[in-house]
């Protein structure tokens, strides 16, 4: 049967008709469609804005919340050294010395934790003031000076650090003791120690074990003092210098930071490692022109405020191995770091930002102290290394690393280790740990991804690895690589949180060669066992 027609129509004119009224449903379609991606764009505009209010508030408040916390915890240095006076007058009178005591600046305010740190420090350079540095009245008189010595302490606040000062009026640093001692020690050659510069020899004075003392007593004359409170100082990321007084006598400085609930911290790139500086520590930053430096003197040099400060690559100071600037005319990025009244220009890859952040100590994330304050967490939750910068400032007479890698050291192979663990922070804290120690460091996510880098990677010489990962875990891991002939002499180190004997010994048991269990996770610890290993 033929299909009938609508009267009027031809079988062409329905066709337009179908295919106009097709188009026209698509272009509504397409309009309404338009339309609500503009309303989901202009509601995710909103969202965007109102995030940002509430970010922007969130960091008004919390750092308002953090300045009440932080004056909260400040103390008047009254609150540790009131005493202070009247211990300077016994030991005197317990010597038979006469000694004035003139305490200064006890209203200065400093976080509460970081005085009760110092008390301690504090109270044994004043102690050695008095027997090492104070004359018997006696003495004072025959040398044309007063009965009665001077001992004064005197607190003070410059920029955002506390300043401590200890000083006597006495007979000051006996330069040819200290000489004489240090040769004795091994310290030096008679001929350097005859040659070494004032500010060289009195540093010796902090090295465990050195006294000028003739004789030791209750007071002074063991030579662990000064050491102890060097330590102790720069656990508190500040540093101590001990100088001739001007007239006669000795100062020593301690420099220490106000507070230690949040710092202001300068980040940089050091190859593939994004660490942290306190700014307190940092006179300033700066690019140059690699040509700019000095180069042709014992050390590459910058001047600065008419001041000739020496250049080195961070790198190299924290024990790198990896190319260092060739002086190709690339600008140079440095940071101007000054301690202990001493400035050096530390080469960095790259000067990433300046922000306020928490500093998790060094004791409660088990790093090493001296070279490392602790760390913080970066935006995307892994941790950043803060570095100590007493330790990185050179010590009278210490050579700095070249600012270019001599060719037999660069072509020494550096030891290759596997890092396995599901924690972005645990890994990456591990892996900034030992590039910084020299080891060249492969990370993986779990178990399976390790046997497959096994597979592609000739060159590792040994694993540390978590036990509870997904996919494959520790033991599985284990299990892998020694029932594998190509690895069954890789050394294996398990870092986890299970602590139980039962964990411990099937460890072992499976063939690790070590088991450090995380929650007292020991940096000197995991250092130690992979240099028995290698």
């Amino acid at each position: 049967m033929r299909p009938r027609l609508l009267r009027g129509g031809s079988p062409d004119a329905l066709g337009a008709g179908a295919t106009s009224f097709a188009g026209d449903e698509t272009a509504l379609r397409l309009s309404s469609f338009e339309r609500r991606f503009r309303a989901l764009g202009a509601s995710l505009d909103a969202a965007h804005r109102a995030h940002d209010r509430h970010l922007w508030s969130l960091r008004r408040w919390g750092s308002g919340f953090q300045d009440e916390v932080r004056q909260l915890r400040m103390l008047p240095a009254e609150s540790q050294f009131s005493n202070l006076g009247r211990m300077i007058r016994d030991i005197s009178r317990a010597q038979g010395k006469e000694v004035e005591a003139d305490i200064r600046g006890l209203e200065t305010q400093a976080d509460r934790v970081v005085l009760q740190r110092l008390k301690d420090p504090v109270l044994h350079i004043a102690r050695n003031a008095v027997s090492h540095g104070v004359e018997t009245p006696q003495e004072r008189v025959a040398a044309g000076k007063r009965a009665a010595a001077t001992v004064r302490f005197e607190a003070s606040v410059v920029g955002r650090r506390l300043v401590l000062r200890v000083e006597d009026d006495g007979r000051g640093p006996n330069r040819a003791a200290i000489a004489r001692h240090a040769v004795e020690r091994g310290l030096m050659g008679a001929d350097e120690a005859e040659a070494a510069p004032e500010e060289r020899l009195l540093d010796l004075i902090f090295e465990p074990g050195f006294s000028t003392a003739p004789t030791a007593n209750e007071y002074a004359g063991r030579g662990m003092g000064l050491a102890i409170v060097r330590r102790e100082v720069t656990r508190l990321q500040g540093s101590v210098t001990l100088a001739a007084r001007e007239g006669g006598g000795t100062v020593v400085t301690v420099e220490v930071p106000l507070s230690l609930l949040s710092q202001r911290l300068v980040f940089v790139a050091v190859q593939d490692d994004i660490l942290a500086i306190p700014s307190n520590d940092v006179a300033r930053v700066l690019r140059v022109p690699a040509d700019t430096l000095f180069t042709d003197l014992a050390a590459p040099t910058i001047r600065l405020e008419e001041e000739d400060v020496p250049v080195t690559p961070l790198a190299a100071l924290l024990g790198y191995d990896g190319a260092m600037p060739q002086g190709n005319g690339a600008p140079l990025a440095l940071v101007i770091l000054r301690t202990a009244g001493r400035r050096v220009a530390l080469v960095v890859d790259a000067l990433m930002a300046t922000r306020d952040s928490v500093v998790t100590p060094a004791e409660e994330v088990g790093i090493d102290a001296t070279r490392f304050l602790g760390t913080v967490l970066m935006d995307d939750g892994s941790p950043a290394l803060v570095l100590n910068p007493a330790a990185l400032s050179p010590r009278p007479g210490m050579a700095l690393p070249p600012l270019v890698r001599p060719v037999d050291e660069s072509a020494r192979r550096r030891s290759h280790i596997l890092v396995v663990d599901d924690s972005i922070t645990t890994r990456t804290l591990e892996k900034s740990i030992l590039e910084a120690h020299g080891y060249r460091v492969t990370l993986c996510v779990d178990g399976r991804e390790a046997v497959e880098t096994l597979g592609e990677l000739e060159d590792v010489d040994l694993i540390i690895s978590d036990v509870e990962m997904p996919r494959m875990d520790g033991f599985a891991l284990l299990q892998a690589v020694k029932g594998n002939p190509m690895t069954s002499d890789l050394p294996v180190i398990l870092v986890t949180s299970r602590a139980s004997d039962e964990d411990r010994e099937r460890g072992l048991d499976l063939g690790a060669d070590a088991y450090i269990v995380k929650t007292r996770f020991d940096q000197n610890e995991l250092l130690a066992g992979i240099r028995r290993l290698l």
